[in-house]
């Protein structure tokens, strides 16, 4: 399967170094934790092995639509992750190792694990899209060398350098 992920510059180098990434729950925040854990257990259930790590999140297709991979980076990443530094990755991974969900009813579930009573109790695993404006996301249980078709620093939008450039804080994250 086809997908695109954006991650740090250290991901990229674990990859190059040993081959084989998995994320460490000390990089999930806390509070997102009870969310990731029961999409781990839904790969697991589903024989996708995530180990003791939480899943990688992708997104499908080959990212080559820039607005669309844009959009996404922008709606995910705050500027310190940005000024941090990102890599585009493209990969193609096998469908077996592949759980595709919406990405709308993920933050209504999330919502839910996160306290908000609107939030949807049970996630939707069928991977149905609710609206025009929903999209699919896919997780996976590792970045794998043999996977990746492609990687290259993903910089920040002229807005986004901007504000990096104009925080002392932030530019002593920078690469």
């Amino acid at each position: 399967m086809r997908l695109w992920t954006l991650q740090a510059p250290e991901v990229v180098a674990a990859v190059r170094e040993s081959g084989c990434y998995r994320a460490s729950w000390d990089l999930v925040s806390s509070n997102f934790r009870p969310a990731f854990r029961v999409m781990a257990a839904e790969m697991a259930r589903r024989g996708i092995d995530c180990g003791d790590s939480p899943p990688v999140w992708c997104w499908p297709g080959r990212g080559l639509r820039g607005g669309s991979v844009r959009r996404t980076a922008n709606a995910l990443l705050g500027d310190h992750e940005w000024a941090h530094g990102r890599w585009l990755l493209k990969l193609r991974a096998p469908e077996a190792c592949t759980l595709a969900t919406s990405y709308s009813a993920w933050n209504d579930h999330l919502a839910h694990t996160l306290g908000d009573p609107d939030g949807a109790a049970e996630m939707d695993w069928t991977g149905r899209l609710y609206s025009d404006w929903d999209e699919q996301q896919v997780t996976i249980p590792e970045l794998r060398s043999e996977w990746i078709v492609r990687a290259r620093p993903y910089l920040p939008d002229a807005e986004t350098a901007a504000r990096i450039a104009a925080d002392p804080l932030l530019r002593a994250l920078e690469r």
